[in-house]
C-alpha cells in the first residue's frame, strides 16, 4: 500500500543540490511527490504518473530519479518533475503504480 502526498511549487533546488554531490540545479521541478510505502514488504515503484482531468489521461515520465524506486516498509522517498501550473490547476486525480500495475491514486489540483 502506497500513501502518495504532492507539494506544488516546492522549492527543490536546494534539496537536490544536497542529495547529489555534482550541485545539480534543477530550478525548474516545482512538483514533489512524496511516496510511503505503508506494507509490510518492499515495493518497486516505477518513476512515472497518470494524471487526469476531464480532457483525458496524460502520463508524465519525467520524474527524477528515473528508473524503477525500490520502497522498504515504512520509508518514504519523493520524486520531483517540472508541472505545468495551467495543467496541474486542471487535474483532477494523479495516480502512481507499483511494478504490479497496483494503480494508488489521491485527488490534485481543482479540476
Amino acid at each position: 500500500m502506497l500513501e502518495i502526498r504532492v507539494n506544488m511549487n516546492s522549492s527543490v533546488e536546494d534539496v537536490l543540490a544536497f542529495k547529489t554531490c555534482c550541485n545539480l540545479k534543477l530550478s525548474d521541478q516545482n512538483l514533489e511527490i512524496l511516496v510511503k510505502n505503508q506494507g509490510a514488504t518492499p515495493l518497486t515503484v516505477p518513476s512515472y504518473f497518470d494524471l487526469e482531468s476531464d480532457d483525458g489521461t496524460l502520463r508524465i515520465q519525467t520524474l527524477i530519479p528515473s528508473g524503477n524506486q525500490t520502497i522498504p516498509p515504512g520509508e518514504t522517498i519523493a520524486f520531483y518533475c517540472q508541472m505545468d501550473e495551467t495543467l496541474w490547476q486542471k487535474s483532477n486525480r494523479l495516480t502512481m503504480f507499483d511494478a504490479e500495475n497496483n494503480r494508488y491514486s489521491i485527488k490534485t489540483g481543482t479540476g
